[in-house]
Order: C-alpha cells, then sequence, then structure tokens
C-alpha cells in the first residue's frame, strides 16, 4: 500500500494545472507536435528525478534541494536551492489556487446561477488547503489515493465519451505555429511545468524510508501515468473542440481562451448531464491533488526550517500551513487572470531545479553513483 501511495503521491503531484493548461497552449502546435513534446519532457523528467534520487540516497536522508547544495557544494548552493524550491513552490501553489478558483466560479454561475467573485472562491480554496495541510502525512497520502483513484476512473470515462466524439477525418495534426520557434519557447515552460513533480522528492525519500527500490518505482509509474493521461486528454479535448467549437479552438490557438471558459465549452459539448459533471469534477479533483503534492513539500521544507525557533509541533504546523498557503493566495488576489504566464514563469524555474542544479550538484558527490546504468531505466524501459 505504501508503493501504491507514493506512486500516486508523484502522480496526483504531477497530473493537475495541465489538465487545462496543455490544451490550451498545445492548440497552436497541432497533434503530432504536441504528442512528440509531451512524451519528450516525460522521459527528461524521469530521468533527471533519478539524479534528485541519487543525492537524497548519499546525503541519508531526505533533504531539499537547499540543504543538498550545502552538503554537496557551498553556501551559494544552498541558499540558490532554498529561493529556487520556494519560488517554485509558491508560483506552482499560485497556479493550482488560481485554476481552481477560476474552475469552481464558473462551475457556480453555469449550474447554479451564483454569482461568487474570484476573491471569494480563492479565499474558500485557501482556507480548506491550509486545514488539510495540518494533518498527517498519513492521512494526506490516504486522501490522496481517494482523490485520485476518483481522478483516474474520471479521466477514463471522459476521454472514452469524448474519443466517441471525434470527427477522425478532420484532425488537426499540425497547427499553424508549430514551425515558429518563438511559440516554442513559449510552450515549453508550461509543457515543462505541467510534468513537473520535484519539489517532493525530500518528503517521498523520507516517507518511503530511503527505500531506492521503491522510490524508482514511485518516479517511474508516478510520472509515466500523468504522461498518459496527459497524452490522451489533450488529444481527445483539441480534436474535439476543432471540430464541435472551430470558434473557440481559434481562440486556444491565438492564446487568448480562459481557464473556466474551456471547461465550459467542453461540458456544452458534451450531450449527457452526467458528463457535463464530470467535466467539471475532472478539472477540480486534477488541481486538489497537485495542491496537496506541492504544498506537502513546501510545508515539510518550512517546518524543518522553524524547528530551531518554535519547539511546539503544533505551532510549528500551524504556522507552516499559513506560510505555505498564504503567499499563494496573496499572489491570486494580486494578480488576476495570470494563469498561463505565471505557470510559463514555474516552467523556467523548474528547468533550474530538475537539470541543472542537481547534474552540479551530482558532479561533487565524494563517491560514485550507486544507482547502476541499468538502475537508470527502470525495468528496462529505456
Amino acid at each position: 500500500m505504501k508503493n501504491m501511495g507514493a506512486i500516486l503521491l508523484v502522480a496526483g503531484t504531477c497530473i493537475g494545472s495541465g489538465m487545462i493548461a496543455l490544451p490550451l497552449v498545445l492548440a497552436q502546435m497541432g497533434l503530432l507536435p504536441s504528442l512528440l513534446l509531451m512524451l519528450g519532457i516525460w522521459y527528461l523528467m524521469y530521468y533527471t528525478s533519478l539524479i534528485n534520487l541519487e543525492l537524497n540516497l548519499q546525503a541519508g536522508e531526505g533533504l531539499p534541494l537547499g540543504e543538498l547544495g550545502r552538503k554537496f557544494a557551498c553556501c551559494s548552493a544552498e541558499w540558490s536551492g532554498i529561493l529556487i524550491l520556494k519560488l517554485l513552490s509558491y508560483a506552482l501553489l499560485a497556479v493550482f489556487l488560481y485554476g481552481g478558483s477560476s474552475v469552481a466560479k464558473e462551475w457556480l454561475e453555469s449550474r447554479w446561477a451564483i454569482e461568487a467573485s474570484l476573491e471569494y472562491v480563492a479565499t474558500g480554496f485557501a482556507l480548506a488547503a491550509a486545514l488539510i495541510l495540518l494533518c498527517p502525512l498519513a492521512w494526506i497520502d490516504y486522501l490522496n489515493r481517494v482523490l485520485f483513484t476518483g481522478l483516474l476512473g474520471v479521466v477514463i470515462v471522459l476521454i472514452v465519451c469524448l474519443l466517441l466524439s471525434i470527427e477522425w477525418t478532420n484532425l488537426p495534426w499540425l497547427g499553424v505555429q508549430c514551425h515558429d520557434w518563438k511559440a516554442w519557447l513559449a510552450v515549453l515552460p508550461v509543457v515543462f511545468t505541467s510534468f513537473g513533480f520535484q519539489v517532493i522528492f525530500h518528503t517521498l525519500t523520507n516517507y518511503c524510508h530511503k527505500d531506492a527500490k521503491r522510490l524508482k518505482q514511485a518516479f517511474f509509474w508516478g510520472s509515466a501515468i500523468p504522461a498518459i493521461v496527459y497524452i490522451a486528454w489533450t488529444c481527445s479535448v483539441m480534436s474535439v473542440v476543432h471540430h464541435e467549437n472551430p470558434g473557440f479552438y481559434g481562440e486556444m490557438v491565438q492564446g487568448t481562451a480562459a481557464v473556466g471558459e474551456l471547461i465550459q465549452v467542453l461540458s456544452g459539448i458534451a450531450n449527457w448531464e452526467t458528463v457535463q459533471l464530470l467535466v467539471w469534477a475532472i478539472s477540480l479533483l486534477a488541481i486538489v491533488t497537485s495542491i496537496l503534492g506541492v504544498g506537502v513539500g513546501l510545508l515539510e521544507s518550512l517546518k524543518g526550517m522553524l524547528r530551531r525557533s518554535i519547539h511546539a509541533e503544533g505551532m510549528r504546523s500551524s504556522v507552516s500551513s499559513v506560510a505555505t498557503i498564504g503567499p499563494a493566495y496573496l499572489a491570486v488576489i494580486a494578480i488576476p487572470n495570470a494563469f498561463i504566464a505565471v505557470l510559463g514563469f514555474a516552467g523556467m524555474i523548474l528547468a533550474i531545479i530538475a537539470i541543472l542544479l542537481p547534474t552540479y550538484l551530482s558532479t561533487s558527490l565524494a563517491r560514485p553513483f550507486a544507482l547502476s546504468q541499468r538502475d537508470l531505466c527502470y525495468d528496462g524501459a529505456c
């Protein structure tokens, strides 16, 4: 059960805003370039996760990136790692809070005719997230399993329904901007962030008691499941919207489509009321599981930093929970309509965390990699 919990924690952290963001940004590229890009990003993220795993194993415990920098390099690497990891975590939480609030607001207005401001909905989301993060990690793990299992069930049903609606003779194989390198530069950070789960390495290492085999399984399957879901979901959504609502697809290509509008359009395309409800449910479930994954990683890091100044466990958890959600909530209120922009900013930070800094630290290891070249390919997957 702990193996499954670790896999779902990685997958739940990975699957989130990408359910909404990927169809919006990849529409300009078309199906074939999008498919190749998502496969390439998945493999890169899995391979670099093994470098991070090696650093944690050789450290003897799960440590945040800043502490790994201090252990294997210098103070500059430590503070760079701390700053970059915190920026990424807060950027991701801001994206998730904004995306969840936007979807919930559209749902309240379209389904129940309830006029609610984004600020009020975001406040409710932030309070609920802060309260959940106060729970023990084992409880959050169980909650994440339930939510993610429900998410996968909803995804399968929706993908089947979307596939039945696709006009196979009229598919957007190549987008109008697939040959524009500037468009690729804009798309890459968003796709990169959608496959990110690096913020929970240290938490997962300790949770799995530094079991290398279990951790490799968690990283492989935990990243492969989102890759399969993202590819099937994104290609299905792009194909159906291209056929059923060409006007909105044009907005997606131009980058003017809003976050909540995509879910509303998909709900309108669905013929059955039950399927319409599932369209809304999949977005909220994906975002909530991501908030849990990123929030847990940031919370555990902040609790470690406060261990010397606040000795009471309950008070330390409460302060860490507020410090985890508070800045992201303020960013959502202060910077409206910045979903894709913040997601792209997070992608640029993630490139440093996932590739550059771990690679630099790995060159400073005192002994050769404990993971052999065969280990780098789980069960011969490479």
